[in-house]
């Protein structure tokens, strides 16, 4: 029984991971560069809906701490030399960042009683899943339904149910029903330190 309780009120925030670093170049369309020199790069086109990279463990990379990259801003330049280069999905990159970062644990600001409603079925022959998520998309798929409602009718861990819901809502698989949209969090773009650099290059020349 102790067990259950703790696993009820164990989360994590997405800023210290690199979910939130996705999520904030994806709703503002920026294409950037997210680098660890120790472990690898991944680069985000949001203009294309892609992204790329040939690291050996995204899993590794996914539970790093956010403070451990280095984000920088493509230019036009940049972006147009990956053109012929391709790309995966990036839904799948942000339903990969959510997988690996939750570890059975629930977005900090996600609650118990959360209603999910599913958009679309995730990808499951190009995404890492657990055992039951097969079975938790087919029970959304007929109805909404609780965390606490799949858990007691599919009689599933709980660690299984918090880790789909934190990779299908950072891929946008689904919704939380019961919440107002307006509420959900709105992403500020990355600084374009390249740009500001630039422009303070001239300020200081005048």
């Amino acid at each position: 029984m102790e067990a259950e309780v703790i696993s009820l009120t164990d989360s994590f925030s997405p800023n210290d991971y690199i979910i939130n670093i996705i999520r904030r170049a994806v709703s503002n369309n920026q294409n950037i560069l997210i680098d660890n020199p120790n472990h690898g790069r991944i680069t985000v086109l949001s203009s294309a809906g892609e992204y790329l990279t040939d690291l050996e463990s995204l899993k590794s990379f996914c539970q790093l701490p956010a403070s451990s990259f280095k984000v920088t801003v493509l230019n036009n330049d940049k972006v147009n030399s990956f053109k012929t280069s391709i790309g995966r999905n990036i839904d799948e990159l942000l339903w990969c960042s959510g997988f690996y970062a939750s570890e059975g644990r629930l977005l900090d600001d996600g609650k118990w009683d959360d209603v999910l409603e599913l958009c679309h079925w995730p990808n499951f022959t190009r995404i890492p899943m657990s055992f039951n998520f097969l079975r938790i998309a087919s029970l959304l798929s007929k109805h909404p339904a609780s965390i606490e409602r799949i858990i007691a009718d599919l009689k599933i861990p709980r660690h299984e149910a918090y880790q789909f819901y934190c990779a299908a809502r950072c891929a946008g698989a689904i919704i939380i029903s019961n919440k107002n949209s307006q509420n959900e969090k709105h992403f500020k773009p990355h600084h374009n330190n390249a740009l500001l650099s630039l422009l303070f290059n001239k300020i200081t020349s005048i």
